[in-house]
């Protein structure tokens, strides 16, 4: 029997909610795909890296729910972006062992050399189908580790955190060995971010999970970001020292449909220089239109956060 998650549950709540009042909604998006173009600063880059152009793609879910025509649009808008780097942030399977065939099929092509992590739902189906498939298909698999490339003639390290959801991550181990200089960190969850900022030092982390809400209806979408304890949606927040941006994703999971939340590929430029304060998302968690700094949390999103950091640390530093 296929699992189904508390929050693909709730995505089939908040459909149901738009059915019943605003009908037309449920083709929003289409089957197209959004490149976001930004600009980074991340502090301690090397010089020789500014300007370093990096392609995200994150949530392929492959599957009945996501069409092949976006996922190879996506590869496509990747590849036409001439990266030095592409990383893929997790969720790459949905509910059936037959998706890491899918995998081979669908996910091949992208040009640049390209790093991966695992999200949750791979560790659910078949984590080690997953890690193969995207060996098979030349792309590098990291799983709580780092690894150092040259790019541009200087070395660039990547840091790969596996899945906080299913206390796979493990930040100490990933980080071990790993050189100073030019660093990305990549991690399927956000609330990963939450625990390197006990770190105190700048970072950039690339993540995905949220699909942006996938389905997001005012006011009752709020609620279940607050029920499923998620405060980032999507775009580009400070977390204390720790840039975090957050993809809205590829593919649909629970329903074949998104609602205000259009399938991205992220096309990212990193500057070297001192950061400053990323722009806040919109209160739909679609990174559109807002122009002030990330505000402080909530009382109930600090909560969550600390809840998180201690469910890390019960990993890290039980006896």
């Amino acid at each position: 029997m296929a699992r189904l998650s508390r929050r693909e549950f709730l995505l089939g709540v908040a459909a149901t909610a738009v059915a019943g009042v605003a009908r037309p909604a449920l083709a929003a998006d289409g089957g197209g795909i959004t490149p976001e173009r930004h600009e980074i600063v991340v502090p301690d880059l090397d010089p020789a890296h500014d300007g370093l152009r990096v392609a995200q793609l994150s949530d392929l879910h492959v599957g009945a729910m996501t069409p092949v025509e976006r996922i190879r649009a996506g590869i496509e808008e990747a590849n036409r972006f001439r990266p030095d780097l592409v990383v893929l942030t997790g969720d790459y399977l949905s509910h059936d062992r037959a998706g890491v065939a899918l995998m081979r099929e669908q996910l091949g092509g992208l040009e640049a050399p390209t790093l991966a992590t695992l999200g949750n739902h791979d560790r659910w189906v078949d984590p080690r189908g997953a890690g193969a498939a995207l060996e098979d298909l030349g792309y590098g698999f990291l799983e709580n580790e780092n690894t150092t490339l040259t790019l541009r003639h200087a070395p660039f390290t990547v840091i790969g955190i596996d899945d906080l959801w299913t206390y796979s991550a493990d930040p100490p181990r990933a980080m071990k060995g790993a050189p100073a200089g030019s660093r990305l960190y990549l991690a399927h969850v956000p609330a990963t971010a939450d625990i390197l900022a006990n770190w105190g030092k700048p970072m950039l982390v690339l993540s995905g999970h949220t699909h942006g809400g996938q389905v997001n209806v005012p006011l009752l979408t709020p609620a279940i970001r607050w029920m499923i304890r998620e405060p980032y949606m999507g775009g580009l927040y400070r977390v204390e020292t720790v840039q975090l941006y957050v993809n809205r994703g590829v593919g649909n999971v629970g329903l074949g449909l998104r609602i205000n939340a259009p399938p991205e590929v992220a096309l990212l430029t990193l500057r070297a220089g001192v950061a400053s304060p990323p722009r806040e998302p919109s209160r739909d968690g679609l990174g559109r239109g807002a122009a002030s700094v990330e505000p402080r949390p909530s009382v109930r999103e600090d909560d969550a956060r600390k809840s998180d950091q201690e469910r890390v640390a019960s990993i890290f530093y039980s006896p």
